[in-house]
């Protein structure tokens, strides 16, 4: 489908028109009590708010057509899925704590409009439905699949009079059936979560009238007015992580408020879709895949589903370009409206440790060349080569109890492994340290998971993890932001052995150190080598047990002792 590039187009066709000049009344013109609006604060690393999403849906699901819900993700628990307005919502109603929410902005006690105890939710939205609405509101939507372009109308009926001059009209943009994270999903609401991944529904992407919305000033009891807004849905909307919008499920709530606050009633606004084809493939997802083996390869996939109205797909072809290298493919198939699947890459050559673009796009559907848009993202196989001893710092973030690891040997038996950790209680780091020790030749494979999808450096703590050899030179370091899983390889060309047998028979004292390290060792020590984490040699000292480190910055170091019977490698901090 053809979208702007712009972040979004609002045309205001606001037209202001007496009870005479509408033909096609749509709202009601008998006085009635006002419909609710939940606007839940949320956030997908709130473990509790799926309680929440499930008592605001409860409540709606037990008033057809008298209540509406935006579940606004913003707060220390929104790493993902928050707007350029969410911040000031949550800051206007006070919010510090989630799940959290208001109910028609309304103040149920003193001044404050949150409800912070969700299991109040329902007492307070019946106690509204109860409340005498001044106005009444109406609104249809007609959205066109070619331009993506929405055209809402919204009608407007004073039934009494209000004691203040104005009203703001405000229109939200939702989406719904938007998969990904949440903390506490299986617990508290396991019917929205498939395959790992949470239903979000009802989700703020935007709001077409602005922060507070349009002031309206004809507020007298017995007006009757109409206003109609044009809108073109962009291919993404949100910030930080922009969410690709999909027409199928974009929804738009209508509600009237005095000033920013007391919304006075709202409204769901039916959409008619037009000009749907009756079959469309669309790219859901593109993904790295890791090919586990030390070879100059890669491969990928992606998904993409039926997003027509009414005929199957049954053949799509498709190109994926790496770097420079186009490739081609073909599905065929029998895919239903609204039915996704996914399709698999041959492997690809790349070059260990270099990132390339990996980018798919569609070219002919059901036999007819198409032009859709393409979707991107970045490849990298992760191989180093190392012979023998090597130590791995791993740093895990808040909630370590997301986090474990495991080492592979070249049989595919875990031959180390660690987690899930202690979990912290307010954001910050703990350092875990191994020394990996191959037996044999071949390759081995670390791989770092996050049970939750967000990674170790995701605003809990800048959490990471790097991996040194021998003479303490650093092989990598990863950033912590890897989702759910980072995976290297190390192609071993000579195990941990004759070199290194001294690393059992010596050991340094004191650790940590102030002045001096001595090492204890029953062979004669001929050389002691000392590296910062850098791997730059910053210290050393020939024929000599005892070694000053008087002149060395606070810090950690490895220090390489090297005697008769062999190499060890050891650990060491100046405090």
């Amino acid at each position: 489908m053809k979208k702007s590039l712009l972040l979004f187009v609002v045309a205001l066709a606001c037209s202001f028109a007496a009870s005479a000049q509408i033909t096609d009344t749509i709202v009601s013109l008998e006085p009635s009590n006002r419909n609710v609006l939940i606007e839940e604060y949320t956030g997908v690393n709130c473990g509790y708010c799926p309680d929440g999403h499930k008592i605001a849906n409860n409540i709606k699901n037990a008033h057809p057509g008298r209540v509406s819900i935006i579940n606004v993700h913003a707060g220390g628990y929104a790493v993902m899925y928050t707007t350029q307005f969410g911040a000031q919502l949550n800051n206007q109603a006070g919010i510090s704590s989630y799940p959290n929410g208001t109910i028609n902005r309304h103040a149920f006690s003193g001044s404050s409009i949150q409800v912070s105890n969700r299991n109040a939710w329902n007492a307070y939205s019946n106690v509204i439905l109860g409340m005498a609405s001044p106005v009444n509101i109406a609104a249809d939507a007609v959205l066109d699949w070619q331009t993506s372009k929405v055209t809402i109308r919204v009608q407007l009926y004073y039934t009494a009079g209000q004691t203040v001059t104005s009203n703001a009209l405000n229109i939200a943009v939702l989406q719904d059936n938007v998969w990904g994270p949440q903390a506490g999903a299986a617990s508290f609401y396991p019917q929205m979560v498939q395959n790992g991944q949470y239903r979000h529904m009802h989700m703020l992407r935007h709001l077409i009238t602005g922060q507070w919305g349009e002031t309206i000033t004809d507020i007298a009891q017995g007006t009757l007015l109409e206003k109609t807004y044009e809108y073109v849905i962009p291919d993404a909307l949100g910030t930080g992580t922009p969410v690709p919008t999909k027409l199928e499920d974009m929804r738009f709530v209508a509600f009237v408020c005095e000033g920013n606050k007391e919304v006075l009633t709202a409204v769901d606004v039916p959409v008619e879709i037009i000009n749907r084809p009756a079959y469309e493939v669309r790219i859901l997802s593109v993904e790295d895949v890791l090919v586990k083996d030390c070879e100059a390869h890669n491969s990928g996939q992606f998904t993409f589903s039926n997003s027509g109205a009414s005929e199957n797909l049954t053949s799509v072809k498709y190109t994926y370009t790496v770097d420079q290298t186009e490739y081609s493919g073909e599905w065929t198939g029998n895919l239903a409206p609204n039915a996704s699947t996914t399709v698999s890459f041959p492997t690809f050559d790349v070059n260990y440790n270099e990132t390339y673009p990996l980018t798919v796009k569609i070219t002919e559907q059901n036999g007819v060349p198409c032009d859709k848009p393409q979707m991107s993202i970045q490849t990298i196989k992760n191989v180093y080569s190392n012979n023998g001893y090597m130590y791995f710092k791993l740093v895990t973030d808040a909630y370590a109890d997301e986090t474990t690891f495991k080492l592979f040997d070249p049989n595919g038996a875990v031959v180390l492994s660690g987690g899930p950790f202690a979990q912290l209680n307010a954001a910050g780091t703990t350092v875990h340290e191994y020394d990996i020790r191959p037996s044999m030749t071949g390759c081995y494979r670390l791989e770092v998971y996050d049970a939750y999808g967000d990674g170790i450096n995701a605003g809990f703590g800048s959490g990471y993890f790097e991996v040194y050899s021998a003479d303490g030179s650093r092989l990598f370091r990863n950033d912590g932001m890897f989702g759910k899983q980072a995976v290297y390889s190390f192609d071993i060309t000579e195990p941990y052995g004759i070199a290194e047998v001294d690393q059992d028979y010596t050991s340094v004292y004191p650790n940590p150190a102030t002045d001096n390290v001595t090492v204890n060792s029953g062979n004669n020590v001929k050389l002691v080598e000392i590296f910062n984490l850098q791997g730059q040699l910053v210290k050393t000292e020939a024929n000599t047990n005892v070694v000053s480190v008087k002149e060395l910055a606070n810090g950690m170091y490895m220090m390489k002792v090297t005697s008769e019977r062999g190499v060890s490698m050891h650990k060491v901090v100046k405090k």
